[in-house]
């Protein structure tokens, strides 16, 4: 994304992006970060807790409105209410693509070039 957000702020444009993994997304140079303290897949709350959802999209782009430097950080104040490590986040079961490349671990180099695996029966 960061690559994405630096043409377009070359275009005139100010971006900002919200992280949870703010290291990772200076590491691409992205011009602003609002990094938050979320799980994945949860970066602006719970599925229909709205009010945390508009919370934190104020607080983004509130820092997007104060942040004038290009390459600045700024951390969200926002906590998640469980311990990270308890939240179950992720699908409750893996995707058959997932399923399929650890069983053939080889094809993932085919798939990154859109290739499609092989299929064996």
């Amino acid at each position: 994304m960061g690559l994405l957000q630096r043409e377009i702020e070359a275009a005139g444009f100010t971006t900002i992006t919200l992280s949870i993994i703010a290291d990772l997304t200076a590491s691409v140079s992205a011009p602003r970060i609002a990094a938050i303290e979320h799980p994945f897949s949860l970066t602006m709350g719970y599925p229909g807790d709205s009010q945390t959802q508009m919370a934190v999209l104020r607080a983004t782009l509130q820092a997007l409105v104060e942040m004038e430097t290009p390459g600045e950080l700024r951390h969200l104040p926002f906590e998640w209410p469980e311990h990270l490590a308890d939240v179950a986040s992720g699908p409750p079961e893996s995707p058959p693509i997932t399923n399929y490349l650890m069983k053939h671990p080889l094809q993932f180099k085919k798939l990154l070039k859109r290739g499609f695996p092989e299929v064996r029966i």
